[in-house]
C-alpha cells in the first residue's frame, strides 16, 4: 500500500529532475489549437516553423505534437480555455475531425468573451451551415470542397485563385 503512494510521487520527482527542461511560453498573443487529427498536428507544426507561439489542448497524454506546449483538458470547457490563456490568445483553432466538437469549442470560446480569432474546421458538407451558425471568424472546409476542386482539375476547368480560396477558407468580415 505504501508503494502505491510513494511510487507515483517518486516517479514524478525523477521525471522533473531527468526530463527535458522546457521553458513555458508566455501565454499572450499565441495560437491555441484543439483537435488531434492531421490538420491540427500539421497546423501546429507549420506555425512553430514560423516561430509562432503555439499551445495545444489535448484530452489525454497525446505525444504526437512533439515538444509543443500542451494543456490537458476538454477544449469545450471554459476552465481549460482559461488555463491555456484563451483570454489573451491571438487565435483559437478548433481543428478536430469531429465537426460537432469544433462547433462546441467555438461556442465555448464565444462564452469566454475573448477577442481571439475563432477558426473552425469542417469535414462534412452537411455540417457547413451548422458550423456557420456558431459564428467563427473563419471556417476551413478543405475536405468538403477538395473533391469539387479535384473534379475541376481533372476535367480541365478553369480554377480561379480567389474562388478557390473562398471555397476552402470562409472568412467573416471583422465586426466592430
Amino acid at each position: 500500500a505504501l508503494t502505491a503512494v510513494i511510487g507515483p510521487v517518486l516517479q514524478s520527482r525523477i521525471n522533473q529532475t531527468m526530463g527535458p527542461r522546457r521553458k513555458k511560453m508566455k501565454r499572450v498573443s499565441h495560437f491555441i489549437i484543439t483537435g488531434h487529427g492531421a490538420l491540427a498536428r500539421n497546423t501546429a507544426r507549420e506555425l512553430r516553423k514560423r516561430d509562432e507561439p503555439v499551445l495545444v489542448i489535448i484530452e489525454d497524454g497525446d505525444t504526437s505534437f512533439g515538444d509543443a506546449e500542451t494543456v490537458i483538458g476538454d477544449p469545450t470547457e471554459l476552465e481549460t480555455l482559461r488555463e491555456a490563456g484563451g483570454e489573451h490568445a491571438r487565435a483559437i483553432l478548433a481543428l478536430s475531425d469531429d465537426d460537432s466538437e469544433n462547433a462546441f469549442v467555438i461556442l465555448a470560446v464565444r462564452e469566454l468573451g475573448t477577442d481571439a480569432k475563432k477558426v473552425a474546421a469542417v469535414s462534412t458538407r452537411k455540417n457547413l451551415e451548422r458550423v456557420r451558425r456558431v459564428h467563427p471568424d473563419m471556417i476551413l472546409a478543405a475536405p468538403v470542397f477538395g473533391s469539387e476542386v479535384l473534379a475541376m482539375a481533372l476535367t480541365e476547368e478553369k480554377i480561379d485563385g480567389d474562388w478557390l480560396l473562398s471555397r476552402f477558407l470562409d472568412v467573416r468580415p471583422a465586426s466592430n
